[in-house]
């Protein structure tokens, strides 16, 4: 396909009839074990934030003479992350979504059972490290899943269902970490945490995950046939501008910069809300439970409903630019206003804007990425995006020791989103 090379989008075309209800082997085998794997994985990472709200924890490791060091742990995390993510592209393309899937999940157990047996905080950044090895293979697998099992038309649908583990782990885990810490302390916090990934992402993915429909038992020839009729090779449902390669295609570059607004700010907001609310806002460790858990089910429930909608008119760039300005909106509000109520609520709007821009955002991916190049070119673009956001934690941690506030910290975050909404503004009259 040639730099010049024009294939508008044309209407996408009503599912066969004989069709309609007969796809559950496709979420059975993919978005349901997504789901529950991601979940697991977003419970370990998000958690990170209410645990050192712990005083022993902090004590422990030196954290409360040194919050700063806060940051790190997150974006020591997001840094080994977004380099192991370029060695799973390799390792997916070689062993396939399932075996790599089951090796990663089986490192997170191991690193989720070390920290209450380390004394130092450089060996606690070295679990954290080896627990982000673990799981930077799932965006690779994921995408690579969702590429072979659905059609371009239900992608923002398929992504909605996995995606939303992010918000799933994430209200599971403020509450059941808060509950936990309270009663049990930050070791068996952690003991349980790897329980549960043993139990609910190794043995899931064992159990349910299918690397190719043609493959797997229950899925018809004809339901084969109407997902590889609308692949990026073959459909007619999103527009083909520039080369096929994404890495010669600036939209494919572009999107990887609207990304990092919304990966960025996520992990900032995750890391460092529960202690902006404890420290200057004064709320009690419960009450921080309950407000990240309501802003997670909220977030849940706008994915979803944006994912349904986003693919009717198959317009990713438009539908993002919204979610842009309503994080944006969001992240300032909480940046101004001085009361614990009124901050919640814009903390709430702040977390579904990002759930908006990330279902948005990873469905305009696979307007761009070729079925058989999604292992390299998704694992490079989650890489990237991480390693860029893996700075911004860690930078609010350092504008928060230089200032003495918050404010400058959330100031960051927002201007990351104001210039993905520009990325957005790029690729909407193209018909993205």
């Amino acid at each position: 396909m040639t730099p010049e090379t024009d294939l508008r989008a044309e209407p996408a075309t009503r599912r066969p009839a004989a069709l309609r209800g007969r796809h559950l082997q496709r979420w059975l085998h993919v978005s349901l074990p997504l789901l529950i794997a991601f979940s697991v994985a977003q419970l370990s990472k998000s958690s990170i934030g209410v645990i050192v709200t712990d005083h022993a924890f902090s004590h422990q490791f030196g954290l409360d003479e040194h919050p700063g060091s806060v940051g790190w742990l997150t974006s020591l995390f997001l840094y080994a992350y977004g380099i192991a993510l370029f060695g799973w592209g390799f390792v997916l393309k070689r062993l396939g979504p399932r075996r790599s899937m089951l090796i990663g999940t089986a490192i997170w157990v191991l690193a989720l059972a070390l920290p209450p047996f380390v004394d130092s905080l450089n060996e606690l950044y070295g679990t954290r490290i080896l627990l982000a090895v673990g799981e930077a293979c799932f965006y690779p697998v994921a995408h690579t899943l969702t590429a072979r099992w659905f059609p371009m038309q239900e992608r923002a649908r398929a992504n909605a269902s996995w995606l939303s583990g992010i918000f799933v782990g994430s209200a599971i885990g403020s509450s059941l970490t808060t509950v936990m810490i309270s009663g049990t302390g930050w070791r068996v916090t952690f003991l349980t945490q790897a329980i549960v990934a043993a139990l609910f992402a190794f043995c899931v993915v064992l159990v349910l995950l299918q690397d190719r429909p043609e493959d797997a038992g229950g899925v018809s020839e004809e339901e084969v046939r109407h997902i590889e009729a609308d692949r990026f090779e073959n459909t007619t449902t999103v527009p083909k501008r520039g080369p096929e390669s994404p890495f010669r295609n600036y939209r494919y570059w572009l999107t990887m910069l609207m990304y990092i607004g919304t990966n960025a700010p996520f992990y900032g907001l995750v890391t460092w809300v529960p202690l902006y609310l404890r420290q200057a806002r004064h709320v009690t460790l419960g009450n921080i439970g309950i407000v990240l858990t309501v802003a997670n089910v909220l977030s849940i429930v706008v994915m979803v409903l944006v994912g349904r909608a986003s693919d009717r008119k198959v317009k990713r760039a438009g539908w993002a630019a919204w979610g842009f300005a309503v994080e944006g909106v969001g992240i300032a509000g909480t940046a101004l206003f001085g009361n614990a109520g009124v901050d919640s609520f814009f903390i709430f709007l702040g977390l579904a804007g990002n759930a908006w821009c990330v279902v948005t955002n990873w469905t305009l991916l696979h307007s761009l990425m070729p079925t058989h190049k999604t292992e390299y070119s998704s694992s490079v673009f989650s890489s990237l995006t991480n390693l860029a956001g893996a700075a911004l934690p860690a930078l609010m941690g350092t504008l928060l020791t230089a200032t003495g506030s918050y404010t400058a910290g959330f100031g960051v975050l927002f201007v990351s989103v104001m210039i993905s909404l520009g990325c957005c503004l790029v690729l909407r009259p193209q018909g993205y």
